[in-house]
């Protein structure tokens, strides 16, 4: 990929920024984030230390909602016509048949269109974002290192070093790090890593072709495991497209195996069975050891931290890089707002939605880790006896992949909830579910999330009476309105669609009149009734600007009204 200029370099540190966002790391959350900042006019600049982006499986499966981050990025369909959602797993235990489970079988909803993992390799995902990138107008700076920055009241200023081997001084407005665990923005800024490293949760990993087995069959990505009695484990995990398969091996404390091929096929004869199968065409080999670390704030000033820089989970439940995609899409339109005029204060809601995500995101990983790595017999047999067939029933392995979906992550008591009503069954702080639409004014069906795609606010009004004091022509210009009736006929002059088979009414349970102010990262701000123009104006200018609003205080100390939460 040929890189694309990002405007012409800057050698003075005292001049007006030459970049308004410094991006270091091309992973998938500075991927991420460096799309979203383009899309919406913003100059960002993403660097990355190594000459090409890496061909690694690492994180292999993109939840249902980092699917609707991708969705709106413009990335999801490329996604689903190189990933898979249907996968067929097989458990051995000591080298027999302990069981074998199918999963990604949930069926897309009106509300939640992509309702499985989609398994694909990271390599995949990061090309795909680059490329996206790349259509807008904009590319990666490869063999470009930051060497050092430091934070004043009005800019970062950089010094970076480029291809040639020369040093180039870059001032931005903001600096965000992602650039991985071992993050040189953290360093710099002195921020506690703090967690743990378990040194006996060891492993070897490596992307390999394995002669004779297939990673898809009949429309279903592979995995097998072998969980020996001692303790040990070995995995392969499918990469649809690639014919190669990520193949992961525990190891001993004090076993200091180096990541080779002939160390993977050795504890692969040992666990398996199939010692005449060899394996070969290693593309990626790694050693790995589980942390469990994070930092206590995401924000220094100009400088912010997203992704592996700012936590690193366990690869078990598939929450790290998902995390980190999630982190750049709240950040985003946060830092393209402050750049545009908005209170720089926005920027403090980052981390106020975000810390508590990642705190989740540890615990829920590390407690699937503990579960199927318990030495404990009598653990040991309960999972493996139990819980794991119990996982072959369809209806088991739904609920197992909406715990850890993250659809259902929320900022309810954040600074950026605020509701001016009760009952409902989507409230300021949730995610806005889609439905199914019909445009009044071409007939054509249409999804929320069609009304929702783009960087700005959205606001729905639910039913004529909904816009009665509303002047739409007073409202700022980055929030797009749409009137939603069951019916064609309306007086309201805008943009106006039709809930088709009730969909929308379903998912919300919005009384008429209601109107839903919708963050441009697909989050309900405010809900209110028949608001002015001047309402509106003041929680998309004001958003971040003030502590949470009295009612989300009020439902913190458990005085507000619940909503309602019947099943449509």
């Amino acid at each position: 990929m040929s890189e694309v200029p990002f405007g012409r370099p800057h050698l003075r540190t005292d001049a007006v920024p030459a970049v308004d966002v410094l991006i270091v790391g091309a992973g998938p959350t500075g991927l991420t984030l460096a799309v979203d900042l383009t899309r919406r006019g913003v100059r960002a600049v993403l660097i990355e230390a190594a000459p090409a982006l890496p061909r690694q499986s690492r994180g292999k499966g993109l939840q249902p909602r980092s699917l609707e981050v991708l969705d709106d990025l413009g990335v999801v369909d490329a996604v689903l016509g190189h990933g898979q959602s249907r996968q067929d797993i097989t458990l051995y235990r000591d080298g027999r048949r302990l069981a074998r489970i199918p999963a990604g079988l949930a069926e897309p909803r009106a509300d939640l269109p992509y309702p499985n993992i989609v398994m694909i390799p990271q390599w995949r995902t990061t090309t795909l974002l680059a490329r996206r990138l790349h259509e807008l107008g904009s590319a990666i700076r490869f063999n470009t290192r930051l060497e050092s920055f430091s934070a004043g009241n009005d800019a970062v200023r950089a010094v970076v070093t480029t291809p040639d081997g020369g040093r180039e001084d870059l001032t931005a407005r903001y600096l965000v790090g992602c650039d991985g665990a071992h993050s040189i923005v953290r360093r710099t800024l002195d921020l506690e890593f703090a967690g743990s490293s378990d040194e006996t949760q060891r492993y070897l990993l490596g992307d390999v072709t394995v002669p004779g087995w297939h990673p898809e069959v009949d429309g279903a990505v592979r995995s097998h495991a072998w969980l020996g009695t001692d303790g040990s484990f070995l995995g392969l995990a499918g990469l649809p497209e690639t014919g190669q398969w990520q193949i992961g091996a525990s190891i001993t404390a004090g076993d200091d195996l180096e990541p080779t091929l002939e160390a993977l096929q050795r504890l692969w004869d040992e666990r398996t069975g199939h010692p005449q199968v060899r394996l070969s065409d290693a593309t990626w080999l790694s050693n790995f050891r589980v942390n469990v670390r994070m930092v206590e704030d995401y924000r220094r000033g100009r400088v912010l931290l997203a992704g592996d820089a700012a936590h690193v989970h366990p690869p078990t439940g598939g929450q790290g890089m998902n995390t980190g995609i999630q982190d750049a899409y709240n950040l985003g339109w946060k830092l393209a707002a402050c750049l545009n005029g908005h209170d720089d204060t926005l920027l403090d809601t980052y981390p106020a939605e975000r810390l508590p995500v990642a705190r989740r995101a540890l615990a829920q990983s590390t407690n699937i880790l503990d579960v199927v790595t318990n030495r404990n017999p009598l653990v040991r047999f309960a999972v493996q006896r139990l819980l794991l067939p119990l996982l072959s029933r369809p209806s088991i392995n739904r609920r197992l992949t909406a715990r850890v979906s993250q659809i259902d992550i929320g900022y309810h008591d954040g600074p950026l909830a605020d509701d001016e009503l009760s009952g409902g069954r989507v409230r300021p702080g949730d995610r806005a579910p889609d439905a199914h639409l019909v445009d009044t004014a071409t007939g054509q069906p249409l999804r929320l999330f069609d009304l929702l795609r783009g960087p700005q606010w959205t606001l729905l009004l639910v039913g004529d009476a909904s816009a009665g004091r509303l002047d739409c022509d007073a409202l700022p210009d980055e929030v797009h309105t749409c009137l939603i009736t069951p019916a064609r006929s309306t007086s309201f002059s805008g943009r106006v669609v039709i809930d088709r088979d009730g969909t929308f009414r379903r998912a919300y349970r919005a009384k008429p009149g209601t109107a839903l102010l919708i963050r441009p990262d697909g989050y309900l701000h405010w809900r209110a009734h028949t608001p002015r123009a001047d309402a509106v104006a003041k929680h998309v200018l004001g958003a971040g600007a003030h502590p949470p609003p009295a009612a989300a205080t009020r439902r913190q100390a458990g005085t507000g009204e619940g909503h309602d939460t019947e099943e449509g």
